[in-house]
């Protein structure tokens, strides 16, 4: 009896409105349905509009409950938003479930505010709302059935990707390493580069000896080591050019190698005239002058322009 009572008191009373300067005061809460299944979620939704500058005292639930096993999930902030006659409304939406059937009175929701320059403590409080929650409906004789298999969503691309890009890194180090192992057995490099192409022994040649010359070595006191790289160059030049042994040759060994190479005399005579002159620095300690020392390498320069294969000659005119 003291629950009828109840439950028709609450349906008698209204939110109330307070009037402040002819404009209304109001607090309303909605539901997004008034009927669930037991576990489902929907959205209860408080509202309170008051005049702008009024200090208001937002409800407090207590037990994270709005009725009897109706429970509070989750709250979101409260937003406002100014409306026209100097009002401003505050809105928040509760996140409410029941697991257990029944029809549950969700109870009025008190409010307090006070407005600006004005002391006395305003109150008013929401319409009591009805929930209605009901069980799933079974069928009593059909007796006990068998569980259904999980549902299977279908399997997106996202979902493969990483699988896919697994797979192809695995497939590439494993055709690597099978690649380096068979290299090994066969005692092959690696990784073979392409080798870049050699100049002719004439154009190295004339290369070292133009940069030799910019060195000055002798201006600057090292004639041992100008006539050094000298005859490193030109004989290296030379072993290159008739494949005869000349870095490990003496002069005179070499002089006797290039007789029968077709050599005019005149170059033949400086060339030896240079590699003799630069034994003696070497070996003698001698001190040529000045003039001596660009004549031995306009020597070794007029020497290779002379024995440069005759075709490229040809080719340039």
């Amino acid at each position: 009896m003291k629950d009828v009572i109840k439950i028709l008191t609450t349906l008698i009373l209204h939110a109330w409105a307070i009037h402040a300067g002819g404009q209304m005061v109001t607090a309303t809460t909605t539901l997004d349905t008034n009927s669930i299944m037991i576990g489902d979620q929907i959205g209860m939704h408080l509202e309170l509009s008051v005049p702008q500058n009024s200090t208001v005292y937002w409800p407090d639930f207590i037990g994270d409950t709005v009725a009897s096993k109706v429970e509070i999930l989750e709250r979101s902030v409260v937003d406002t938003v100014l409306s026209k006659d100097d009002f401003i409304s505050y809105h928040q939406r509760l996140l409410i479930t029941c697991f257990d059937s029944g029809l549950y009175v969700i109870r009025p929701i008190p409010f307090k505010f006070m407005r600006e320059h004005d002391t006395t403590e305003y109150y008013l409080q929401t319409e009591p709302l009805f929930l209605k929650v009901v069980s799933p409906e079974t069928d009593p004789e059909a007796g006990l059935q068998p569980i259904k298999p999980p549902i299977h969503a279908p399997v997106t691309l996202a979902e493969i990707l990483p699988w896919a890009i697994g797979i192809l890194i695995l497939l590439g180090l494993t055709a690597l390493i099978l690649y380096i192992i068979r290299k090994k057995k066969r005692q092959e490099p690696v990784f073979q580069f392409k080798p870049k192409p050699q100049l002719p022994p004439y154009t190295l040649a004339l290369q070292d000896l133009e940069t030799l010359r910019k060195k000055k070595l002798w201006q600057s006191g090292k004639v041992k080591m100008y006539y050094t790289e000298l005859t490193d160059i030109i004989r290296l030049y030379i072993e290159k050019r008739y494949q005869i042994n000349a870095l490990e040759m003496t002069t005179d060994e070499i002089i006797r190698g290039l007789k029968n190479a077709g050599i005019s005399n005149g170059y033949f005579r400086k060339l030896g005239d240079s590699l003799l002159l630069a034994d003696l620095v070497k070996f003698a300690k001698a001190q040529p002058l000045p003039v001596e020392n660009d004549a031995s390498i306009n020597n070794c320069i007029g020497f290779v322009n002379e024995t440069k294969p005759k075709a490229l000659d040809d080719v340039a005119m």
